[in-house]
């Protein structure tokens, strides 16, 4: 639950401009060292059923790969938090609705190629003061899932972009504060948030390695951190698993 692999396969004449579907999704996958490659991502909320991948194409289909989605406990945590950023007043929730639309209208517009060509790295070399997948409770009121990981982070600590990519995301949003969302094509998007500074803009494209910006503590926080959250195919999954998936 929550990761990423990434699938290979031989190019024949069926792949060729074929459709690549893994659990009726389609999947955009790309030529590496003469032959195809894609990453498939799990939600958290798996139902835990194995997952089968199918090049189709002029009504023939081919199974590519079968995942396996093994068992995976998650800690719990509780944290304090300003009580205005868990019981929402119209206002802010107003503003909450509208930052999520224009996150979507992103996360919809990624090209089927990749922007990198080079394995993901991690942002920062810091300590995990709270890991993907943690259940969290704010305030003995709000339960929700952390999908990301949080790095121990002083107020203005540079933060480093972990793969090359557009800029669609430099701006301040409600829950995470200073943020900055770099989409890597292939669906592939990497989110940085709580900054104190952001140090790119939106529409910028950008190397592997880039300042990004500064950590901070905005947001809703318990204090000076970086946020880093993965998505791909839609799900927003552990980051350190396309580390070391981008790596083979």
């Amino acid at each position: 639950p929550g990761e990423v692999v990434k699938i290979h396969f031989a190019k024949n004449s069926l792949s060729d401009n074929a459709i690549l579907e893994c659990r009726d999704r389609k999947i955009p996958f790309f030529t590496e060292d003469e032959r195809y490659v894609a990453y498939v991502a799990e939600t958290y909320f798996t139902k835990f059923t194995d997952i089968n991948c199918f090049i189709e194409k002029n009504s023939k289909k081919i199974q590519v790969a079968t995942i396996s989605v093994g068992q995976k406990e998650f800690p719990s945590e509780r944290l304090n938090v300003d009580q205005r950023r868990v019981s929402l007043n119209a206002k802010d929730l107003k503003r909450v609705q509208k930052e999520q639309v224009f996150l979507n209208k992103n996360y919809s517009n990624s090209p089927g190629h990749p922007y990198f060509d080079e394995p993901f790295m991690l942002p920062i070399n810091a300590y995990v003061t709270s890991i993907y997948g943690s259940r969290r409770i704010f305030n003995n009121s709000k339960q929700t899932q952390h999908l990301g990981t949080d790095f121990r982070a002083a107020v203005g600590e540079p933060i480093k972009a972990t793969n090359s990519g557009k800029v669609v995301v430099a701006r301040d949003l409600f829950f995470t504060g200073g943020t900055v969302t770099i989409d890597h094509g292939l669906g592939i998007f990497s989110i940085y948030g709580h900054l104190s500074k952001v140090q790119v803009q939106e529409g910028e494209f950008i190397p592997k390695g880039t300042q990004i910006g500064l950590a901070g503590a905005t947001g809703r926080v318990t204090g000076p951190h970086l946020h880093w959250g993965v998505k791909v195919n839609g799900h927003f999954i552990e980051g350190e698993s396309l580390v070391k998936e981008s790596a083979d």
